[in-house]
């Protein structure tokens, strides 16, 4: 999560509020106060190794593309001021890059991955058994590249020299570059979509706040306070789309209903539910400007060291391993 997110969080003494999900002894306190900078920060989640170094261009991307230009419009909507068209726009390019770009939707995609990957590599082969038979292997070269934009492929020709059969290898692996393009693929394109909704800023009942989470952006199909999921996605008709921008206000939308009049309270009990499904919806941390005792009561935290370690180590190998693949993968491009 960026800081510039998390900072409307704040409490008197520039503290937030963390309450974790998991913990890995019953001892680990409730709730602790961190300073923003030392929150919503995984090192090396989208460096990526191109021409050989490290680079951190995706998230100069996020910075320069929907963070900073969002940042006059989040301090005019939480002031309840009149919002432009522009800064609508900017708002909900805020909230989409917030959506993507979490843990959570990482492992969404790694578990999407590992189901499609096998099916675009079955296409590639089949259609190298074709280029093959027509003496086309500059056109497929041609056509990989193409495709290597969208996923990493390693092809590996095994042709002695004078024969007219061989061996082709193609390879490719569900990481940190398909995740890359997803995101960016989304947020250049399937953003449209959200632009076309009737947003509205929205404020809890009195006596009660908002938390956030790292995993923010809550996307609703409700059907009644016991019949709803967390699985919707940004253009399912009558799907409600929650985003907390700070303990006061929220971005929402109920698609394809008319919106809900600008800065107005919601319900207590509209407003409990809400509250409920941003503590369900977080994948490992839950964010207030204070200490607050009813959240733990809708989401019991679990306490497990060795599935914390193994998390834990699986975020601290994901740069090491990912990066050697992505070195591996790019001299094995260069080299043919």
């Amino acid at each position: 999560m960026p800081e510039c997110y998390l900072k409307r969080w704040r409490d008197s003494e520039d503290r937030i509020w963390v309450y974790r999900t998991l913990v890995s002894h019953p001892n680990v306190p409730v709730w602790k106060p961190h300073p923003t900078s030392a929150l919503g920060y995984q090192k090396h989640l989208y460096t990526q190794i191109i021409s050989g170094s490290e680079s951190d261009d995706i998230e100069r991307w996020f910075d320069q593309e929907f963070e900073s230009p969002a940042q006059e419009a989040l301090s005019r909507a939480t002031a309840e001021s009149r919002l432009t068209p522009l800064d609508w726009q900017k708002l909900v390019k805020f909230l989409a890059a917030q959506d993507t770009r979490t843990p959570a939707r990482l492992l969404e995609h790694l578990e999407r991955a590992q189901k499609e990957l096998p099916e675009i590599l079955r296409r590639v082969t089949d259609d190298l058994q074709v280029k093959l038979d027509n003496d086309g292997l500059n056109e497929l070269n041609a056509q990989k590249q193409g495709l290597e934009e969208h996923v990493p492929l390693k092809v590996t020709k095994y042709v002695e020299d004078g024969s007219t059969t061989g061996l082709i290898k193609v390879e490719t692996y569900a990481g940190r570059s398909t995740w890359i393009y997803s995101l960016k693929h989304i947020l250049e394109n399937t953003i449209k979509v959200l632009h076309k909704h009737k947003w509205s800023i929205v404020k809890p009942a009195r006596g009660y706040y908002w938390p956030t989470s790292d995993n923010p952006v809550v996307k609703l199909n409700y059907y009644s306070p016991r019949e709803y999921d967390l699985k919707g996605g940004w253009g399912v008709k009558k799907g409600n789309i929650f985003f907390p921008i700070d303990p006061e206000h929220a971005m929402f939308v109920q698609i394809g209903e008319r919106p809900v009049q600008k800065y107005s309270r919601l319900s207590e009990i509209k407003t409990k539910e809400l509250i409920k499904m941003v503590t369900e919806n977080a994948h490992s941390k839950i964010f207030s400007h204070c200490k607050d005792k009813n959240l733990p009561l809708l989401r019991q935290r679990v306490v497990d060291r060795d599935k914390f370690d193994r998390e834990r180590k699986s975020f601290n190998d994901w740069h090491k391993i990912n990066a050697s693949m992505e070195r591996e993968y790019i001299a094995s491009n260069r080299d043919r």
